[in-house]
This record gives structure tokens, sequence and C-alpha cells, in this order.
């Protein structure tokens, strides 16, 4: 954390994700989160920042410190695994509006649950992220308050850019109970957040969360829309998935044209994923420090064909499992088989080997003289000392010889 001085070091050396808490908890009069030229999300500051500024910065990014499930949410029965962490119930789960499931990138658990925790007054609001209405590409924190808010502005998987926190200090300011659902980077900040601001765990309820790929460069959508000779300006929807699981990318312009591309043509290759180097060393992908998980469930871990959309759920907290059972209970969900963390590796082997990747590639960073994340409770140098030595020498050599593509 000593090598990192100023906000600069942390966007200049990739290590930013864009997430806009640094905007959240010093102001938006000292810092704005726009666009890079690279398709990035990133703050810039409108002024100097004080010590005292940066050092709030510091102590809740994710681009500077990520760390695991707190010890407190920890219970007697919880499970571990070393790439998987704590865990207390893996099944198949999906949700019982059948619109719902249908729309949804996979099989609607983290709307299923957002919209239970609506319905049933368990909370008044739900923090996540939407696509903006005025330009479908790019996405837009948002609060929801019923179903309609919920589902009717684009909120299943948003791969791009997004900075769903750059808006949690406003709802913090509500005092009203709420659960936010984005990124297991998202989650993570805010747990860090807890600890200097009682309100975060007054009126934040709930940390929903999604196993993630990683989140692409804005570029990558522009790509898409180029080859369709289509220009930002003229979308009115753009999809990433869904309408089917897995469903396909899609966009409609103003004046009606229509273009779609089958999920793996865009996906299937990871070598063309263009996702954010953040991404790349990111030491919990997974979701550790959320109270459920959701992912998706591909044998081998991508689709080979549509089906119905079953998601897998990974209670990590007592919360979790009350969440899950109760959303059950009371019909807004409907569990499937029990799952196994084998089952898990199946589904997420690109996460199972990122997991061991990680501590080598943040060696290649140090070693290119680059600052890199500190991390807590999260097992990635046990992973490494487990991995064969010149697995280890690959991705640290990988990651150093491409220090100047940041």
């Amino acid at each position: 954390m000593s090598d990192i001085k100023n906000l600069s070091d942390i966007t200049k050396n990739g290590l930013c994700i864009g997430c806009g808490l640094c905007q959240s908890v010093v102001g938006k009069d000292k810092i704005t989160i726009s666009m890079t030229d690279k398709g990035r999300l990133e703050p810039q500051e409108i002024k100097p920042l004080s010590n005292e500024d940066f050092d709030k910065v510091k102590k809740v990014c994710p681009g500077v410190l990520v760390e695991g499930l707190p010890k407190e949410e920890v219970n007697e029965n919880s499970k571990h695994d070393l790439v998987w962490g704590y865990y207390n119930s893996l099944f198949y789960v999906w949700s019982t509006d059948k619109d719902i499931r249908f729309q949804s990138s996979t099989g609607g658990l983290l709307n299923g649950l957002s919209l239970y925790l609506l319905e049933t007054k368990k909370v008044d609001f739900i923090l996540h992220t939407a696509g903006d209405p005025d330009h479908p590409m790019r996405s837009i924190p948002k609060f929801s308050y019923n179903k309609e808010d919920l589902l009717n502005c684009e909120s299943r998987s948003r791969y791009g850019p997004a900075s769903p926190l750059s808006k949690f200090n406003e709802a913090l300011d509500k005092n009203q109970n709420f659960a936010f659902v984005g990124k297991p980077c998202d989650i993570s900040a805010i747990r860090l957040l807890s600890k200097t601001d009682e309100r975060v765990n007054k009126y934040c309820k709930f940390l929903l969360t999604l196993v993630c790929g990683g989140s692409t460069e804005f570029t990558k959508s522009q790509d898409f829309i180029k080859s369709f000779n289509v220009k930002e300006e003229e979308l009115d929807t753009f999809r990433y998935r869904g309408y089917g699981n897995p469903g396909r990318m899609y966009i409609k312009t103003k004046d009606g044209r229509e273009h779609d591309r089958e999920y793996n043509s865009f996906w299937g290759e990871e070598s063309t994923w263009r996702v954010h180097f953040r991404c790349k060393i990111c030491p919990d992908a997974i979701g550790e420090s959320a109270d459920v998980a959701a992912l998706d469930t591909w044998r081998g871990g991508s689709p080979k064909g549509e089906d119905e959309g079953f998601n897998a759920a990974i209670a990590r907290t007592q919360k979790g499992i009350d969440l899950l059972k109760d959303a059950i209970k009371e019909g807004y969900l409907e569990k499937g088989d029990d799952l196994n963390i084998d089952d898990i590796n199946d589904f997420q082997p690109h996460q199972v080997n990122k997991k061991k990747a990680v501590y080598a590639r943040h060696l290649g960073m140090k070693k290119g003289g680059l600052p890199t994340l500190q991390t807590d409770g999260l097992r990635i140098k046990e992973l490494y000392d487990k991995n064969d030595k010149e697995y280890n020498a690959k991705e640290e050599e990988g990651t150093s010889s491409r220090i100047d593509k940041i």
C-alpha cells in the first residue's frame, strides 16, 4: 500500500476498476468518473486531493486492498475450499417468475432475490447497475423501488464498464434499508467502507454478487456495433445476453434495424474478451465477501446451446442462507439439486485457473516495478505454493512482459 501515493498510481498502473467509490467518499466536487480512450471508467481529480481525502480513498479502494469474508461472518457450520473460500450451501436455483427467468442472464437468481426483498419490505430499494436509457450501450447505477423499476432497465449482465458505487454515499444518505447487487470487487469495497462508516452495516442489509468473468473495456462493445455499421447514437436497445440462457448479443436501432450474434461467437475465445487489466489480476472474482454469489452452470465452462436458465447459488453467510431459504419458501425462487465443489469447479474452470495464477501475476507486476494489490484472507499465496514452478513462472513472465500494454 505504501507504493501507492496518489490517485494516478492506481489508474496508470491498471489497478482501478472504475467502481466509483472514491467519488462517493470524497465528493463529486473533487473527483469525476469518465471514460478513457482505452474504454475504461476511471476517476480524475477535479482539484488535487488532500492527504486526508486520499487516505479515505486508499482505505476503501479495491485497486489497493481486497479482503476475504470478514471473520465475524463465518459461522461454525461454514465449509472451506482453498479456491472458493467459505461457503455454507451450494445448489441449483432459478426464479419462479417465467418472464424473469427468461429475460435474465441465467436463471434470474439475483433479480428473484431483489424482487423478494422489495415486495416483502425487507429493504426499501435495491442499488444495482442498469442500462442507460439515453445511451443503451453504457451502464449507470440505479435505485429500484419496485418490480417495474427493477426489471424494465436492462439490468441483466452488463459486461462493460460500470461505476455502481459512485452513488453509494447517496444511498446511505437516504437513511433507508437497501440491498446492493454488483461485482465482487464492488462488494469488497463496501466491506472496507463498513470499517469506517457505521451507516454501511446499518442500512446496507444484503450484499449480492455474481461470479464475475471480468469487465470488458468499452471498445469491445464499440467494435460489436461497428461490425454492423451502427453508431452508438443510433441505438435503442443494447443487450449482452438474456432472453434465453445464455441468450444472444443483441442490438436494435431507433429506426428498427436488429442485429445479433450467438453468445459463444462473442465470448467463446478468452483471448478476445478484452477484459480490463484489473480483472486479470483480480484475487476475488468469485464473490468471497458477499452474502450470496450467483453463477452460470455450464459444464466445462461454456454453453453448448440454449436452456431454460439455471443458476447455482453460493451462500456464504448466515444472512445469505436465511435469505435464500426465505425466498424459496415464499415462492420467489425454486431450488434444484444440491451441488458440490467439484461441480462448481466444472462450471467455472476460468475462475479456478485465475485464482491459482493471481499471485504469480502480482509478482509479475512487482518484477516490472509496479505496485499491486494487497490481499488478506484470499489464499492466493497458498495456491501459488501448490502450483508447478513452470506454471508460476509462465504466469509471472506473461504479466511482466505485458506491463507496457496496461
